[in-house]
Formats: C-alpha cells, sequence, structure tokens
C-alpha cells in the first residue's frame, strides 16, 4: 500500500500536489479558525481549574460536559475532551467508552455553513438536518449516563470530584503556554491526516473517474468534505443528496477514524479505549441518520 502511494506521488506529482493543496486549505480555511479557539478555551479551563469551579458551581458533571460542549464545538472536540479528562481521572471508563463515540460530532456551524448553504444551497433545512444528525445521541448519551450514575453513583461521584483541586484557580502564562502548545499540536496532528486523505481522495478520483459509482463510494469512506463534494456531483436527485450526505457527515469517514486515533493515543488511559467500538458506534449513527433522512426529508 505504501509503495503504491509512493509510485503515485512520484508518477503523479500535479494532482497529488492538487490533493495537498485541497487538504491543507480545508485545515487552514475551516479547521483552524473553527476548532483552535474553542480547543485553546477548554485547554485553560481544564489546566487552570475553572472547569472544576464551574461544573461545581453549576452542579453539573464531567460527562454532560463533555457530551454539549463535543457535540456543540464540533469534531475532534469530543473526542480530545473525553481523552483529557479520562486522562486526569475525571470520567470512568465506561463514560469515557460512550461519550468519545456519540459526542465526535461535525460542528453545527460545518453542517449548516458548508454542507446545507453552500453545497446543497438548502438553508432551509438546517433546523431538521440538526435534529436528525445531533438529536439521537444526545439523548441516548443523557440516557446512558443517566444509566450509568445509577448503577455507580459512588465510585462515579469519587471520580468526578477525584481531580478537583484544593489549592485555588491558576491563571498564568504557564498555563496559558501549556494550552497554547497542547491546542497547537493537536490541531497540526488533524492538518497531517485532513492533508493525507485528501491526496488519497484525490488518488481514487483520478485512476477511478471511469466508475463513478464506485469513486463515490470510496470518497464517502474516506473523507467527509470529499465525500459532500464526490456525493453532490454524482447524484441529481435532491433527497438522495440529502440522505447519503448526512449519513457520511455522521460516520465521519477514515479519516476522522484516523484523527480519533491519534487522540487516543496522546494518553495512556485513553489508548485503552477501544477503536472497533467507535467505528462500530459511528456506522450504527450513520444507520440512524440515514434512516431519519429518510423518513423526514419528505415531510419537508
Amino acid at each position: 500500500m505504501l509503495a503504491m502511494f509512493l509510485l503515485f506521488l512520484l508518477s503523479e506529482p500535479t494532482v497529488a500536489a492538487e490533493g495537498a493543496r485541497f487538504g491543507l486549505m480545508l485545515w487552514a480555511d475551516r479547521l483552524l479558525p473553527s476548532l483552535l479557539p474553542f480547543m485553546i478555551l477548554t485547554q485553560l479551563l481544564i489546566r487552570s481549574g475553572y472547569l472544576d469551579a464551574i461544573t461545581k458551581k453549576l452542579r453539573i458533571t464531567y460527562p454532560y460536559f463533555v457530551l454539549f460542549a463535543g457535540t456543540l464545538f464540533g469534531f475532534p472536540m469530543g473526542c480530545k475532551l473525553t481523552a483529557d479528562l479520562y486522562e486526569r481521572g475525571n470520567l470512568t471508563t465506561e463514560e469515557a467508552s460512550l461519550l468519545f463515540i456519540i459526542s465526535n460530532q461535525m460542528s453545527p456551524a460545518f453542517v449548516g455553513g458548508y454542507i446545507l448553504s453552500e453545497t446543497l444551497c438548502a438553508p432551509q433545512l438546517i433546523p431538521v438536518s440538526y435534529l436528525i444528525l445531533y438529536a439521537p445521541s444526545v439523548c441516548y448519551g443523557l440516557l446512558r449516563l443517566r444509566i450509568l450514575s445509577r448503577r455507580s453513583k459512588n465510585a462515579a461521584k469519587n471520580i468526578h470530584e477525584a481531580k478537583k483541586s484544593t489549592s485555588g484557580l491558576q491563571m498564568n502564562f504557564t498555563v496559558l503556554d501549556a494550552g497554547i502548545m497542547n491546542s497547537f499540536e493537536t490541531m497540526l496532528k488533524l492538518g497531517g491526516y485532513v492533508m493525507l486523505f485528501s491526496i488519497i481522495t484525490n488518488m481514487c478520483r483520478h485512476f477511478l473517474s471511469s466508475f463513478p459509482a464506485f469513486c463515490t463510494l470510496i470518497a464517502g469512506l474516506l473523507e467527509v468534505t470529499g465525500a459532500v463534494s464526490a456525493i453532490n456531483s454524482f447524484f441529481a436527485d435532491i433527497r438522495l443528496k440529502y440522505i447519503c450526505i448526512l449519513a457520511a457527515t455522521s460516520f465521519g469517514g477514515c479519516s476522522g477514524i484516523a484523527q480519533t486515533a491519534s487522540l487516543l493515543r496522546s494518553g495512556k488511559k485513553a489508548s485503552s479505549l477501544s477503536l472497533a467500538a467507535y467505528i462500530k458506534g459511528r456506522l450504527l449513527v450513520a444507520g440512524v441518520t440515514a434512516a431519519l433522512a429518510a423518513m423526514l426529508y419528505p415531510l419537508l
């Protein structure tokens, strides 16, 4: 596989450069400005102790913060927050195993802006699309977290309180530097994966252009942005476009799986979370998304 990829880079440098350029532009134009501020903010909250104070003041536990913050801030913030808080001991293994799957959603800004407004030119579908993409995962997450908290109420309480600082809040340049460097390191990793999978997607389009259906399927499995573009070009029927694009967005593609694996490997405890369970979970979520989109679209 690596030999084929190297041969492609050497034999088709223009196609490879186009894929790399698209991936880097996607990272710089969309991912970096939309994710980096939230990533730095959450790092500062965690490292300074303010997150402990906020959760205590609002009387919410860490799992609920991860569920809603991951959904609102966008992929891969759900996995990042789960890994960081699991390493600190603020999440149980059961909670972390659930949250890194269901809270790892594409951001509402990406869905409403790039997919629905720019690609499909259907901003009127934004409310129902948010409902289809996020409501099942959030509702299931709330239910499962409630069940988990009842099963191990005392143990969970001890874990949620374990890392609460008794020395007060700390916001200084050391905390700020550490939060910024950690966030940039994470974003650079994501940029590398986005560029790599953009090159692979471009390679598939180049060699499989005579088989548009197969090319669309491969693009849909590789990377979300390429999937949206390929599906939009292949299908003429807007309903099929809508269903397939939402399903591909919900799954996240192989690029999303690789980015998630990279974030999990950043910590000793987080690396024990099952990537196979993540893939199965995202496939299930994608199936539910496709079914809901197929049922609700005719009503629009």
